[in-house]
């Protein structure tokens, strides 16, 4: 029986959720729509596109949502050049690509379940150097209802095809440690603070993830 891991790709796979890239991007949206970004980190780390924008919006005094649609388009195709112009300053987090490259030794297959866009995923994949082996790449242009909602992990085991005993979820933020479990699979929360109580209800929570980490979920899983 083949066996997967599904893969969060910002702050799991590469380091995106650093609050100094994260920064520059929205900061650089704002600039260019005539906002202030003045919100806080946790506001805008872990967050879609759309939450930051309409933090901002309450941020900057802006009660008005009759066109929040057309307006958030706008910042964020600001948003998404900054991105792709500053993409190389992202790295790949600690060990991911050891421990991708010896799953895939292993014949696990690895698929990306992101909320972020397509482009953007197969830019960071290819970066990391990691793309060839992805067999899937679940993101916010296949689903209605982003993470935390369970949509992005049910859509991926629609399209692998797969049972919640063959996989396991491996995701650095609350939303996603959410998403996960919301659909059922047995969910690593990789983060820097295992003392973060949010990340309870993650089936294993550490800060130094590994290769046998991932075989033992993958074992409890079933």
């Amino acid at each position: 029986m083949e066996k997967y891991i599904l893969w969060d790709l910002d702050g799991t796979i590469v380091n995106s959720e650093d609050p100094e890239f994260k920064s520059l991007i929205f900061s650089t949206a704002c600039l260019n729509t005539g906002l202030d970004f003045n919100i806080s980190e946790d506001q805008y780390i872990g967050h879609t596109g759309l939450e930051v924008f309409k933090a901002v919006l309450q941020a900057n005094g802006v009660t008005d949502e009759k066109n929040l649609m057309s307006a958030f388009e706008i910042w964020e195709n600001h948003a998404v050049s900054c991105l792709k112009q500053n993409i190389s300053m992202v790295r790949s987090r600690e060990n991911i690509v050891d421990i991708w490259n010896t799953a895939h030794q292993m014949g696990i297959k690895q698929a990306v379940v992101t909320s972020s866009y397509h482009d953007i995923a197969v830019l960071y994949l290819k970066n990391s150097g990691i793309y060839e082996n992805c067999i899937s790449i679940i993101s916010l242009d296949h689903v209605k209802n982003p993470k935390p909602h369970p949509e992005p992990y049910r859509t991926a085991m629609e399209i692998l095809h797969v049972d919640l005993a063959d996989c396991v979820a491996v995701e650095d933020s609350i939303s996603g440690v959410h998403s996960a479990k919301a659909a059922g699979l047995y969910t690593i929360a990789w983060v820097k603070n295992i003392d973060d109580e949010r990340f309870k209800i993650a089936d294993q929570v550490t800060n130094n993830l590994s290769i046998d980490m991932i075989l033992q979920g993958l074992k409890l899983s079933q």
